[in-house]
Parts: C-alpha cells; sequence; structure tokens
C-alpha cells in the first residue's frame, strides 16, 4: 500500500510541473533562467556534499560562484567514464537520500551503477510526457506496445499501467523467438490492440518491422514510433515508416542523463530537454563550432543523489541554431552521429571513420551487419541478406568497396549468417576491433 502512495505520489508531483514546461518550451528566455538557476544550485551542491567535485575544485582553483552560466560550466575539467566507474563512493553525498540504482548498458565496456532520486525522476518524467504530448500520445489511455529486447527474453510478458510517464497500458512482445506459440500470442495481441505507440531499443522495433513485412506478424497500424538506445539511420527509418505507415520519431537518451532530447514530427533535430540537461559538444576536450562533429559532454541539473556534471558519454553529434518548423524553441541537436571509438585502425596506421564504414554496407537487400576486425587488423564481414535473393553480387559488391576503403593491407573476409543476436543491453554491436593500434 506505501508503494503505491509514493507512486500515485510521485506522478501527482510529476503531473503539477507538466503544464509550465510545456509553456516554457516556447519562450528560450524562461529556459536559459531556469538552467542557469538549477546549474548555481547543483554546483554549490556539490561543492559541499561530494568529494570528488571538492577536491576537483580545489585542485583547479575554481569557486562555486564562479560557475553561474552554461559558459562558465566549461572551467570544470570533463568527467570519463572510467573515472565515474572507478571512483564511484566517491560521487554520492553525505546523506543518500532515498534513490533508484540503475547501470549503464556497458556498450563501450564495463557498465557503470548510477543511482538516481525523486528529483531526477521527476523532471524527466515531466520532459517524457512533454515530447509524447507533441507526439500525438495523450497523457491518459494510450496503449504502449514495447518488443522485447533480446531473443532470452520470455516468450510473453505480463502488461502493466504506469502511472509516472502519463497513465497507460504496456504491453509486451518478443520479435525474437521463431515460434508457433509466440506468433499466435501477438496475432492475438496486434488483433486486440487498437493503434498502439510503439516504443523501444531501435534494433527490436526494427526486429518487430521483419516479422511483420514477412508475413510472419499480422499488419498493424501506430499511432506513433518512438525508438531509442542507438543511431536510427535513414535505412532504418525506411523501413520501420513504409512497412507502419507512420513517421518515427527518434529519442536521445543515456542512463547517466536520462531524456537528453527528441525528435518531433519535423524530424529534422533533435529538441534538448534543456531545463533537465546541459549538452555541450567538444573535440580534444575543447568546444567546438556551431554543425561541428564532436563527442557529447552532458551536465544532469537534477541529480543529487549522484551528481554528474561536464560527462562524456561516449557519443558523437553535432549542435545547430536552426529554428525548427514546429516551433519549439528548445536549443537543438543537430544529428546524432554515432559513438567514439566505433572506428577502426589499420595495421599502415591509417584511421577508417566509422561514417564510412557503415556507408559501405548500406544495400537493400542488406538487413544486418556486424564488423568484426581481430587481432591482426584483419576484417571480417558478417551480414544477413533479404530472403531469396542472389547474395553473389551482393558479396562482389561489399568486397569492391571495403578493398577500395581499406586498401590491401589486411585481409578482408565476408560471412552470410541467418541472423546476428543483439548485445545483451538489447543493442546492436555493429563494430567489433580487437586490433591493437601499436604505440608510436
Amino acid at each position: 500500500m506505501n508503494k503505491l502512495l509514493d507512486k500515485i505520489g510521485l506522478a501527482l508531483e510529476t503531473y503539477w510541473h507538466l503544464l509550465p514546461a510545456i509553456t516554457r518550451q516556447f519562450a528560450p528566455e524562461k529556459i536559459a533562467s531556469i538552467q542557469n538557476t538549477k546549474l548555481q544550485t547543483l554546483i554549490h551542491y556539490s561543492f559541499n556534499n561530494i568529494k570528488y567535485y571538492k577536491e576537483i575544485f580545489e585542485q583547479t582553483g575554481i569557486r562555486p560562484e564562479q560557475i553561474r552560466t552554461t559558459e562558465d560550466l566549461r572551467k570544470i575539467p570533463i568527467l570519463t567514464k572510467e573515472e565515474l566507474r572507478n571512483r564511484f563512493w566517491d560521487f554520492l553525498p553525505r546523506q543518500l537520500p532515498p534513490c533508484r540504482v540503475s547501470r549503464t548498458s556497458g556498450s563501450t565496456g564495463i557498465p557503470v551503477c548510477l543511482l538516481s532520486d525523486r528529483t531526477s525522476r521527476i523532471f524527466n518524467s515531466v520532459a517524457v510526457i512533454r515530447y509524447r504530448m507533441s507526439l500525438g500520445i495523450q497523457i491518459i489511455g494510450r496503449p504502449i506496445l514495447t518488443p522485447l529486447k533480446t531473443i532470452d527474453g520470455p516468450c510473453y510478458k505480463k502488461p502493466h499501467w504506469t502511472l509516472l510517464q502519463g497513465i497507460h497500458k504496456t504491453y509486451y512482445i518478443n520479435p525474437y523467438i521463431d515460434s508457433s506459440e509466440n506468433t499466435e500470442y501477438v496475432g492475438k495481441l496486434l488483433t486486440k490492440l487498437k493503434k498502439p505507440a510503439i516504443m523501444g531499443i531501435t534494433t527490436a522495433i526494427k526486429a518487430l518491422a521483419y516479422k511483420v513485412r514477412d508475413g510472419i506478424f499480422p499488419p498493424f497500424l501506430p499511432c506513433a514510433i518512438l525508438t531509442t538506445g542507438e543511431v536510427l539511420t535513414p535505412e532504418v527509418r525506411n523501413l520501420l515508416e513504409s512497412t507502419f505507415h507512420t513517421t518515427v520519431t527518434d529519442i536521445y537518451a543515456c542512463n547517466e542523463a536520462g531524456d537528453i532530447a527528441w525528435q518531433c514530427r519535423e524530424t529534422l533535430g533533435y529538441h534538448i530537454n534543456a531545463e533537465n540537461v546541459i549538452v555541450e559538444i567538444v573535440r580534444n576536450n575543447r568546444s567546438v563550432a556551431e554543425e561541428e562533429t564532436g563527442e557529447v559532454v552532458i551536465t544532469n541539473l537534477n541529480r543529487f543523489a549522484m551528481p554528474i556534471i561536464r560527462y562524456k558519454n561516449g557519443d558523437l553529434a553535432r549542435l545547430t541554431h536552426q529554428p525548427c518548423p514546429c516551433g519549439c524553441k528548445l536549443p537543438m541537436i543537430a544529428e546524432i552521429i554515432g559513438r567514439a571509438g566505433e572506428d577502426i585502425s589499420l595495421p599502415c596506421g591509417k584511421t577508417i571513420p566509422w561514417n564510412q564504414l557503415k556507408s559501405s554496407m548500406n544495400h537493400p537487400h542488406i538487413r544486418q551487419f556486424q564488423l568484426i576486425q581481430d587481432d591482426k587488423g584483419n576484417l571480417k564481414i558478417r551480414y544477413v541478406p533479404e530472403e531469396g535473393v542472389d547474395t553473389k553480387p551482393v558479396e562482389e559488391l561489399l568486397l569492391y568497396r571495403y578493398r577500395n576503403l581499406l586498401g590491401s593491407s589486411i585481409e578482408i573476409a565476408i560471412e552470410k549468417t541467418a541472423k546476428i543476436a543483439p548485445a545483451p543491453s538489447g543493442k546492436s554491436k555493429l563494430v567489433i576491433s580487437h586490433y591493437n593500434k601499436p604505440a608510436k
């Protein structure tokens, strides 16, 4: 009973903050004022209560009163994933409030343990409800359909009601299990649901789309599709929109900062939830110019159980000041490009950027792919072809493209496979490299 009352109280407090947040997204001066006020509160709190930041400020000679705006924030050294993981206890306050424990997906290495408190959960939920409403998902009643992330998941997962991010009933299906039992269950469920909103990790929604397109699951029309968890490529967007006949919008989020930014139906960029998070783009730990690509650095403005200030999360993106036609005045990310570290190095000393590796795999007859580099630098290209296609010309084209891209210093092998399982996190691990570039 106490847990239910706590959930209801949390939801009511969230809804209390919702209307001002909806209004505020069209008033940039209010957004900036709230951002600076929250930043000053966070900095003073972290200096007085968090061992790590106390040390950082004393070592660099920074005083809390010197950090008043987002521009001032650049004076603070960037926080790395290794520091956050190795010094976990030094990020906790003297008096730890009630909080939830979560972990990062570990897609770039060892997962990081994180704590989120009531305040951060409330304001993140406000942002979630706000962007869902902008996409036509009202606060009450819309059924949500979430594809499960891995083949190891259950065939059936009991649906449940949610309160914190709107009052909705969430249903689950597993697009990875090939069995008559699963197909029958999904068929009955999709017949029952009326225009659900599909929400989930991009790889799982993609697997669902192929099941529908291949006639294994029945066709249905969702009211909206919200992808998250990895880069939404134009190829996957086209697959989802042609299969489900609705606009796909992508959500940019991470456990360290919650829901960072979201696409509206214009899909021309990502609106940053600026009252909750500050987003910087850096290269070599220095801010880059507008529209330049760099590494994402985030500051969570609401997390006091474990403050996250100027944290480099491993993603690549670029910012823009171009206004969105939808009228929303929140600052914008122009593009989420991928993850740092997904480039590969060659024995000859050359580095091949991720975008070039990915674009060479573009082919209408390829469903999935994975690039694996061994410890000698050689590359294996694993791919899943469309059913019934002649794969010989596909493989010849891939070999031609990658030989031109990588040169003759390494061996290139191509392997056709029936499926490529997602990582335990549910994400696609597209580049796996075991090659260590020799030190100069």
